[in-house]
């Protein structure tokens, strides 16, 4: 379900990057569902590629490179990078230049890849809230193109105020966590309040 909720936010393409492809099965699956033409795979040790490799072995037009990010050599106009904290995901945005669609699910601590890609001009065109065996996501693409994020938009996501099922249910957990927590903080609870209104 995470992996289809994932790709179904991939457009179509003639070559999909993913970056930290672990088993590179976001890959396999966008190829076998024709999203992507060919396919490139990163990951951070050949190790880590053998898998992707015998994963990938059916599917001929597929390249493999071994760093820490986007590969610089690499030549994709969609780039998907799931998987990994916020942090991470930043960390890999900030080295890149190019104009490739981006389409990224952090783990955890998404207002900092919104505010990334607001800094690296970039418009975000999907930006949605899913649940999978009880535990909720983002998934967010990018294209180029500016956009202006207030703090809402940046911290709960930029279309917050449409009716969404799974984030509504995550804010309220997350609303009952700190209601119940000795350092309940107030801010905080007031913007995810306000973030609740919408979803009603």
């Amino acid at each position: 379900m995470r992996f289809e909720e994932i790709i179904s936010c991939v457009p179509p393409c003639e070559v999909l990057l993913e970056v930290g492809c672990d088993h590179a099965l976001l890959t396999l699956l966008a190829l076998n569902k024709g999203i992507c033409k060919s396919a490139i795979v990163s990951d951070i040790s050949d190790a880590c590629l053998s898998k992707a490799r015998e994963n990938l072995k059916s599917h001929e037009n597929c390249e493999f490179y071994v760093c820490d990010g986007i590969p610089t050599q690499a030549n994709a106009d969609c780039i998907l990078i799931c998987g990994m904290g916020g942090h991470t995901i930043e960390h890999i945005l900030s080295g890149y230049n190019g104009s490739a669609t981006l389409v990224v699910s952090p783990q955890s601590h998404a207002e900092l890849v919104r505010q990334k890609l607001a800094e690296m001009g970039y418009a975000i065109c999907i930006d949605r809230c899913f649940e999978d065996k009880g535990k909720f996501y983002d998934v967010i693409r990018a294209e180029k193109g500016s956009s202006e994020l207030d703090e809402l938009q940046i911290h709960f996501g930029v279309f917050y105020k449409e009716k969404n099922p799974c984030l509504k249910r995550k804010l309220e957990r997350r609303l009952n966590e700190l209601k119940k927590g000795k350092d309940a903080n107030a801010d905080k609870i007031k913007k995810i309040s306000e973030v609740l209104l919408w979803q009603k």
